[in-house]
């Protein structure tokens, strides 16, 4: 593994590169779904955090009256929209910058991969979390980890940079030692064509009862 710094600069160093056009050729399938796990387990939520943020609108949907988006990379950031519930942090999941239990919403999308130290991470999340609070992570299934190269090389997902996938045991175990796991499901048995299509393929492919799926969402509770 990276050292921690090295890690960061490189994770940072290729989403710089990216920021331009990220949300352009961003794989609208996988948008779409996000959008609606990320509604359906944090709106109502009163105080929002984002981790690896980028440049998407996802807090738009979670409508939440304060919410942060917090990202290792100025560049991205810069390319959100402005909204005026939502501040704009520039830092590191392993080292953030806020008092204890000042957020009830945590969430992380395709971020967990890219981290130098996931432990460091769940700690931070669970140090800033209110008790009670939800924590959402959103990750590639590493069981897939072949499909997951090939979709990169057909531009059916933006190029990673540095990162290692997890599988949904070491996705489980890394955050069941802080919190409390509510549901964990894999999903996106396709990435592409109308999100209906591919929620209803991986209804009757019985998708997350077998572990199938290019991605995994996992939902906590401290």
């Amino acid at each position: 593994m990276l050292e921690t710094g090295q890690q960061l600069n490189e994770v940072k160093e290729h989403y710089g590169t990216l920021a331009s056009h990220y949300g352009r050729h961003a794989n609208q399938t996988c948008e779409k779904m996000y959008r609606r796990i990320v509604s359906r387990f944090l709106t109502r939520r009163r105080k929002v955090l984002e981790l690896g943020a980028g440049s998407s609108n996802l807090l738009d949907w979670v409508n939440s009256p304060f919410s942060v988006a917090c990202d290792l990379s100025e560049e991205m950031l810069r390319m959100r929209a402005p909204r005026a519930e939502t501040h704009c942090v520039v830092t590191a999941g392993e080292r953030l910058p806020f008092r204890d239990q000042c957020f009830d919403g945590l969430f992380l999308i395709n971020v967990l991969e890219h981290v130098s130290s996931i432990g460091l991470v769940v700690d931070e999340c669970y140090r800033v979390l209110q008790p009670g609070g939800i924590w959402l992570g959103i990750t590639p299934n590493g069981n897939w980890e072949l499909l997951l190269d090939l979709a990169e090389r057909w531009s059916l997902k933006i190029r990673e940079g540095p990162h290692a996938f997890l599988t949904p045991k070491k996705l489980r175990c890394a955050i069941s030692k802080r919190f409390d796991v509510i549901t964990h499901r894999t999903f996106l048995l396709l990435p592409a064509g109308p999100p209906m299509i591919a929620g209803i393929l991986d209804r009757v492919s019985f998708c997350s009862i077998f572990g199938l799926g290019f991605f995994q969402y996992l939902v906590a509770e401290k």
